[in-house]
């Protein structure tokens, strides 16, 4: 594995995104950089990096962590209970399965797509929820979804786009249930 930690200070941290890579066998020829920054649009972010290597065919990815979960001063990333903190690493490792496959000039287009479709915004959403579940991380899932749901720390349009986009609690339950009888797409 090839996994860089930029301004990342907590052990709790380090040592639950190296688990989750750990189960992410297609990542593991790719360098990943989770760096801790303050973001405003979200808690966390994951990207491919796009450079002249990225041209050649050489991927790497980075992940940006918020110092706090989206919309709160007080919530540190860093004091989430550790199952709730995996469950959300899973997630974004789940976008860099998806992008994966993809050229430079697809992640463009899904970058794009991304921003400006809803509906595809919602695909992608959900795919990196199925392929984390796929990786056996549906309890971590649920846990973060609860969390999110049941703290009152947490901004309601947070939790409204939380609600728009991603998978509920109850279906990551079913998917873990049918052992992802169909798996779905991103249409790229």
């Amino acid at each position: 594995m090839n996994v860089h930690f930029e301004n990342i200070t907590s052990e709790k941290i380090k040592s639950a995104f190296l688990e989750v890579v750990q189960r992410y066998d297609t990542l593991h020829d790719h360098k990943i950089n989770l760096k801790q920054l303050r973001i405003k649009s979200s808690t966390m972010q994951a990207q491919p990096v796009l450079n002249w290597n990225s041209l050649k065919g050489i991927k790497s990815y980075k992940v940006k962590l918020a110092l706090h979960v989206r919309d709160s001063d007080t919530l540190l990333v860093e004091d989430m209970p550790r199952n709730v903190l995996i469950g959300w690493f899973a997630h974004e490792l789940g976008h860099l399965v998806d992008y994966a496959p993809l050229s430079t000039w697809q992640m463009i287009i899904y970058g794009i797509r991304y921003l400006t479709s809803g509906k595809f915004k919602r695909k992608a959403e959900y795919k990196a929820d199925y392929i984390a579940i796929d990786h056996g991380f549906d309890q971590e899932i649920v846990a973060a979804k609860k969390y999110i749901f049941e703290n009152d720390l947490m901004d309601q349009r947070y939790k409204d786009k939380i609600s728009k986009y991603y998978m509920s609690i109850d279906e990551v339950l079913v998917c873990a249930e049918e052992k992802m009888i169909a798996r779905p797409t991103t249409g790229l």
